[in-house]
């Protein structure tokens, strides 16, 4: 009885056995679900004052001329209405003091706003005068009364220091400096590389400066008559809800200026059309780029959809906070292909400059 039951048993369990492993290769359809792939999640997408701009921004059908396409932006909803004093309007009206540190130091000029309004200073615009011409590294934005404010900068006049009387300081105007100059400094180009970048313009322009000196550069004759065809040929296509513009160059996005609201943009929107507008004068002028480039440069221009992409391009981009020497906070951004920084008080951004890594000097 006993040699029974464990025959009985084991029998059982052999034919447990043997169903178990033809489970196994049973085909889907026959009685087992197919396997399912695991997708892994992917990363959120980062959530800060410019990436919650950018998903307010709106990409208006470009214009081009002349190898510069613009495309306007406006905005959804409007976080900060705030009418800040632009360089210029604060130097003309004697506000804003500009001078030496000591006897000078070329990578700093010392601010200081003596109104009630705030001031916004861009990274890329052009301090002239002092001991040599410099152009600012980073936005700052001055508070009112600031008090003496150091401004990190970098200089755009290689051969000059302290040539002008120590009593003509700097002068009441300002401009900004050409894109590939501008986008190296505020990425943090070594000084070196700036002057390389000056150079290259003044030979791409033939403009015979002594001292090196892109201000010089870009008031030539024939750079004035460009900028004004430039200013003129887009004038008509501006909106007055326009917070800021998405740039291509000859076909190729180069770059992109957003701004807290219209009446801000507005204030800088002419000086920063030249700072691409030269840009693309220049490029027009250099030899024939290859063939594998030159349909797309003379004849496929790009759509609201490819500077949508642009923008976007924050999205998956790397962050990392600054501290600057006025208001606010300097919120750095660096992707595969994009660079830039934007201005941030208040969670609101109130300027942000993106570039393109064809932006930085050829």
């Amino acid at each position: 009885m006993r040699r029974a039951l464990f025959t009985l048993t084991f029998a059982l369990a052999l034919a447990a056995a043997a169903t178990g492993a033809r489970a196994i290769y049973l085909e889907p359809g026959e009685g087992q679900q197919p396997p399912r792939r695991v997708v892994p999640t992917p990363p959120p997408e980062p959530s800060n004052a410019l990436t919650d701009l950018v998903r307010r921004t709106d990409v208006r059908p470009g214009y081009t001329y002349r190898g510069l396409t613009v495309f306007p932006l406006e905005v959804s909803r409007v976080t900060d209405r705030t009418d800040y004093v632009s360089l210029d309007e604060a130097l003309k009206a004697g506000t804003l003091k500009l001078s030496e540190r000591g006897s000078g130091s070329v990578p700093v000029v010392v601010a200081r706003n003596d109104g009630k309004r705030p001031v916004l200073l861009l990274a890329g615009e052009i301090l002239i005068g002092g001991k040599q011409n410099r152009t600012l590294r980073d936005d700052v934005l001055l508070p009112p009364h600031s008090g003496r404010v150091e401004l990190p900068v970098v200089c755009v006049e290689h051969g000059r220091w302290a040539g002008r009387r120590e009593d003509e300081g700097f002068r009441r105007s300002s401009s900004v400096a050409a894109l590939g100059v501008r986008a190296a400094a505020q990425t943090g180009a070594s000084q070196e590389d700036v002057w390389a970048g000056v150079s290259a313009y003044q030979r791409r322009l033939d403009v015979d400066s002594a001292s090196s000196d892109l201000q010089t550069i870009q008031d030539s004759p024939a750079a004035r008559r460009a900028l004004k065809g430039y200013r003129d040929a887009f004038r008509d296509h501006w909106r007055p809800q326009t917070v800021g513009m998405v740039v291509a160059r000859h076909g190729r996005i180069v770059g992109a200026d957003l701004f807290c609201n219209a009446d801000v943009f507005r204030k800088h929107r002419d000086r920063l059309l030249d700072s691409y507008a030269l840009d693309c004068y220049v490029e027009g002028r250099a030899p024939k780029p290859p063939e594998d480039d030159f349909a797309r440069s003379n004849h496929l221009l790009p759509g609201p959809d490819e500077a949508e992409r642009f923008l976007r391009l924050t999205l998956r981009a790397g962050y990392s906070w600054r501290d600057t020497p006025g208001e606010g906070r300097l919120l750095r951004v660096r992707g595969r292909d994009l660079t830039g920084s934007a201005l941030v008080r208040d969670d609101a951004v109130i300027h942000a400059a993106l570039y393109a890594p064809a932006a930085r000097p050829r």
